[in-house]
């Protein structure tokens, strides 16, 4: 993402809000044009938010007669779709006049459902309970959004409709994730979505955060903090750095001589789910396709760059004494990493961006990072987000049910309520989210040289998507295996894994090729 606003721009805003809610940045109202902080000149062909000006490409006088909309949601992030009143938090209140914008709009009643079937919103069951309304052909849901990982599982079985196909959207739009669409696009198909109503799948990128206090004591030979923020802007921000820093970072504060959870360490990780895993592998730019000179993605995991990756990351892991790490946390849910960051007892924690809501009264403070890279002579900083980040589908056959008034199909009227909620999401939701909400609490110190916002800019531009990680559970959920081998199981030994899964996931990647293109 561009950077959208100076230093001063979102200073001003934060003394804004200030003085309208005694410091607190998520009670106020939404930044809007007629509230832009007095004497920031904006040309006529920028938006309140720097940004080039972008028309909608619904039609002006496009009216639902007021049509009920039903909109299927997993619940997992209820308040990035949907709440009850304005209470005067900034997000709360940009939310529910955006929904109120689109429903006046476009003459609608947005009808949101919550999921809630026995399965847990962290598998399968959601999407399933889609591809039952499409097999039964009950016409309930006009669109549904939810667990991004796991809602392209019913991709290859003909549940979800080709978005392509599908009146009014417009995904050439800023408000559709250009990423996420390019890589989840194959032969002129694509069954799911993310753009601007996703908040979360930018709020999950994975990133480091870091102690100032600590990295100005342990690494003043380098130039304590800055030093560091240096290697990342001068493109040295590596694994072999940052292994560097951390491998000796070990004081033995509780005596016992040996490591354990009441020590100092330099960094630790729960090594469970996709964070910070996927992120240190796509960090690394180790993904699991790319696409051929013909567009179409082929598998390049079992692949040198991968196999080192994860050596990399072994390394990190398990032959660092400054780093904390034990198969035992392997999908516990234990919070020792993330407290003892917040303590003052770790000096760097991966985690998702959204993460740093947690540490708004920790007692240093504290810098961003994006993930080290493989080597210098990669070029850019990647990362991948937690995969619970939200996607969206419009299910299979609605073309065949019609609205109430008999006027049109309903794929017309998701089409176009889609489009405009992400288009809303963009102009007012978005921008109040990620340019003052959170780049505010990124902020913790006058930094001239403004290195947080560069690298929270960096971080968001880097959040990719990959065509094998966002059909992962058609194949095998191959996506798991770094993180299985890391955090469950302490190997390295990738040519075991890979020859255990090799057939299962090459034969059901194969079926994903051949399901987008086969006529």
């Amino acid at each position: 993402m561009k950077k959208l606003l100076t230093l001063m721009l979102v200073l001003s805003m934060v003394l804004v809000l200030f003085a309208a809610c005694g410091g607190d940045p998520a009670k106020t109202q939404p930044q809007t044009g007629s509230q832009k902080p007095t004497g920031t000149a904006q040309a006529s062909d920028k938006d309140e938010w720097g940004r080039d000006k972008v028309d909608s490409s619904l039609p002006a006088d496009l009216n639902f007669n007021g049509e009920t909309v039903n909109f299927f949601i997993d619940g997992s992030i209820l308040t990035h779709y949907t709440v009850e009143e304005l209470n005067d938090d900034i997000i709360n209140d940009a939310v529910y006049n955006r929904n109120i914008k689109v429903e006046e709009d476009l003459g609608v009643e947005l009808n949101f459902i919550k999921y809630t079937g026995a399965q847990s919103v962290a598998s399968t069951g959601f999407a399933s309970e889609i591809d039952a309304m499409v097999f039964n052909d009950t016409g309930d849901y006009d669109i549904c959004g939810g667990y991004g990982y796991f809602l392209p599982a019913m991709v290859c079985v003909n549940t979800y409709a080709n978005l392509y196909d599908i009146p009014y959207l417009d995904f050439e739009k800023p408000w559709w994730n250009q990423i996420y669409v390019e890589n989840a696009t194959l032969n002129g198909q694509m069954y799911t979505c993310v753009g601007d109503l996703s908040l979360s799948s930018k709020e999950k990128a994975g990133c480091i955060f870091f102690n100032k206090r600590l990295a100005d004591e342990h690494f003043a030979d380098i130039g304590g903090s800055e030093g560091i923020y240096k290697m990342v802007l001068d493109g040295k921000w590596t694994m072999e750095a940052f292994t560097n820093l951390v491998k000796d970072k070990w004081v033995d504060s509780d005596g016992d001589g040996q490591k354990s959870e009441g020590d100092f360490f330099g960094f630790g990780s729960l090594w469970s789910g996709p964070m910070p895993c996927d992120a240190f592998q796509y960090g690394m730019d180790a993904p699991i396709t790319r696409d051929d000179e013909n567009g179409v993605p082929y598998l390049t995991y079992n692949t040198e760059r991968t196999v080192n990756a994860l050596n990399k990351l072994y390394t990190l892991a398990y032959e660092c004494d400054g780093v904390l790490s034990d198969t035992k946390y392997y999908n516990s849910g234990n919070p020792i990493f993330r407290d003892k960051f917040i303590n003052g007892s770790m000096i760097f924690h991966a985690a998702a961006l959204g993460e740093a809501n947690g540490f708004r009264d920790m007692k240093d403070d504290y810098g961003l990072l994006p993930m080290p890279k493989f080597d210098e002579k990669q070029t850019n900083y990647y990362t991948s987000q937690t995969d619970s980040y939200n996607a969206f589908c419009i299910p299979a056959g609605i073309e065949n049910h019609t609205c109430s008034d008999g006027s049109t199909t309903r794929d017309y009227l998701a089409g176009a309520v889609l489009e405009k909620l992400n288009e809303e999401s963009y102009r007012t939701v978005a921008p109040n989210f990620f340019e003052v909400v959170m780049k505010y609490r990124y902020i913790r110190s006058e930094d001239s040289e403004d290195y947080d916002l560069k690298v929270y800019d960096m971080i968001l531009e880097g959040n990719n998507f990959n065509f094998g990680l966002i059909y992962s559970t058609l194949c095998g959920n191959v996506s798991f295996k770094f993180r299985h081998m890391i955090g469950r199981d302490a190997s390295n030994d990738f040519a075991s894994m890979w020859n255990s899964i090799e057939t299962d996931v090459t034969d059901k990647f194969n079926d994903v090729i051949s399901y987008f293109t086969e006529e």
